[in-house]
């Protein structure tokens, strides 16, 4: 529920952030004040793919949250990580999390700006990169506005192809319960079409 903190069902309630590794990288989670469980597990094969796949390349991170796909980029050596997300404390997580794994500070650029905007503004002198994630939140918390967010979707994977260097990787996922894998599929085959 939206606002509502977490509970504790046994043991003392904590006070700050509770540490913990995966698969070797250091985070840690708001688990009583943060989004959903303070991070998302449901992505960690993911970050351990993107961590096999960043060698040597330039990575861009949208909807970053707390930073685990930079992370995984960073540790799998990858030149260079942006991290883009709205919300400052998300940016400022990103950038703790970078240091704390040992991550040179200069290999990592947080920007707190909405991901549209910055997609939109990194048209203009062309930037890209070699690998871009998009990660975002929910676009479709009822299934009334399951077309408004394949709109949103579209419009959202076409900037993001838009960003990705010739022969790079784009990584795009979505959260959404009432946006099946198919309507996903065809919304993001449709958007890249479009976007050549």
């Amino acid at each position: 529920e939206r606002g509502r903190s977490g509970e504790v069902l046994a043991g003392n309630k904590p006070t700050s952030p509770v540490q913990f590794l995966e698969n070797g990288m250091r985070f840690t989670a708001d688990v009583i004040h943060g989004q959903k469980t303070g991070f998302f597990l449901d992505q960690r094969d993911n970050r351990a793919l993107v961590r096999r796949l960043s060698r040597g390349r330039r990575v861009l991170n949208l909807f970053s949250f707390n930073g685990g796909f930079s992370v995984a980029a960073g540790l799998g050596s990858a030149k260079h990580v942006t991290s883009v997300d709205i919300a400052e404390p998300a940016i400022e997580a990103a950038n703790s999390h970078w240091v704390d794994n040992g991550l040179a500070v200069e290999s990592h650029r947080g920007v707190a700006v909405d991901v549209f905007d910055f997609l939109e503004s990194s048209q203009q002198p062309k930037q890209t990169w070699d690998l871009v994630i998009c990660d975002p939140p929910s676009f479709a918390p009822s299934e009334s506005t399951k077309s408004t967010a394949l709109a949103a979707y579209a419009r959202l994977a076409q900037l993001a192809a838009k960003a990705t260097a010739s022969g790079g990787l784009l990584a795009l996922a979505s959260c959404s319960s009432h946006v099946d894998h198919g309507d996903f599929i065809n919304c993001n085959a449709e958007a890249l079409g479009n976007a050549r």
